[in-house]
């Protein structure tokens, strides 16, 4: 089990999502489908970076 710490876009709330399985090597770079506990709202977040879908690079 791996943690994934996001900033949720809604509320501006860092949030600590569990991920159930380590990203494997290949899967590096997909995103996962997250429900955010702040908003309720599903979320595109990065498995490796923890980077939102859409997010900028900065």
């Amino acid at each position: 089990m791996s943690d994934l710490l996001y900033r949720c876009p809604r509320t501006n709330l860092n949030v600590q999502a569990w991920l159930h399985d380590d990203p494997a090597p290949e899967k590096a770079r997909d995103f996962e489908g997250i429900t955010c506990p702040a908003c309720t709202q599903l979320h595109f977040i990065n498995r490796t970076t923890g980077k939102l879908l859409g997010e900028d690079a900065s």
